[in-house]
């Protein structure tokens, strides 16, 4: 690992192919040929990827893992790491934020543990929304974009230490029964806290409802399967929990601001 390359502003492993820039915010698209070994590196600012097809494995210092088209990421600045075994066919699309944004507005930048958790709904919180608003582009784009970084921080808010211990816990129990939506009782009962107390305090710590973090959850493992081309709308529809294909859709749409077969032909 020695000496890593830091790449800066607009600077990509792969090859670029469609990138639009407005000041602090870069949208692109790259391509990696097959089999590509990357150079150990990291990024200067805050980075979003989502995988349409393809793929890797990333080795970081501790760990190693596979990335599945449907997945998206995020990479902490600094944080080094390396790409190899690139798919064939593999395309990622990339959000760059540069610091200045996070201090015009005012926002913390999302931190390092957000690359480790397996829990995030980071395309269902919003990145999804952006990449459809990198390949509408039109001469609203650029503020749309600006909202819709300040929607994706928002929507996927750090966990402070200072936070009590159950706001770690519900995204834990969410997760396991995400296909087994428990009542709210139930749901307090998992974590030993009151109903109301989590009826009132969800959403001012994670920006949205319980309802809607599941149809987030659900819509994230969507994702990978509507990408795997290997199944029909509907039989993704019933494999994640929905009632019927109608129900996928309708959620979808309302998560994303695209139809799953707008999505699947980008």
């Amino acid at each position: 690992m020695n000496n890593p390359v830091v790449l800066s502003k607009g600077c990509y492993v792969g090859s670029k192919v469609k990138e639009h820039n407005i000041g602090y915010i870069t949208t692109s698209e790259t391509i990696f040929p097959e089999n590509l070994t990357s150079d150990w590196h990291c990024h200067e600012n805050p980075h979003f990827s989502h995988i349409l097809s393809g793929g890797s494995q990333e080795i970081r210092e501790k760990k190693a893992e596979q990335q599945m088209a449907g997945t998206g990421l995020y990479y902490y600045p600094g944080v080094i790491h390396q790409n190899v075994h690139y798919r064939p066919g593999t395309r990622i699309f990339n959000l760059e934020i540069e610091e200045s944004f996070f201090n015009t507005y005012n926002l913390a930048i999302p931190p390092e543990s957000l690359m480790y958790e397996g829990n995030a709904v980071i395309n269902a919180g919003g990145l999804l929304r952006l990449l459809r608003e990198h390949y509408y582009n039109d001469s609203c784009s650029s503020i749309s974009l600006e909202q819709l970084c300040i929607n994706l921080i928002d929507s996927n808010p750090t966990i402070k230490k200072h936070y009590p211990e159950w706001t770690r816990q519900i995204i834990t129990v969410l997760n396991d029964l995400w296909d087994e939506p428990p009542s709210l009782a139930e749901l307090a009962a998992q974590i030993n806290i009151h109903p109301v107390t989590l009826s009132k305090y969800f959403s001012r710590y994670f920006s949205c409802t319980l309802g809607e973090y599941l149809r987030r959850i659900k819509i994230e493992r969507a994702l990978v399967l509507v990408r795997s081309k290997k199944y029909s709308l509907t039989e993704i529809a019933y494999m994640c929990g929905f009632t019927d294909q109608a129900h996928f859709t309708r959620t979808f749409r309302q998560v994303t601001a695209m139809l799953p077969k707008e999505y699947k032909k980008i």
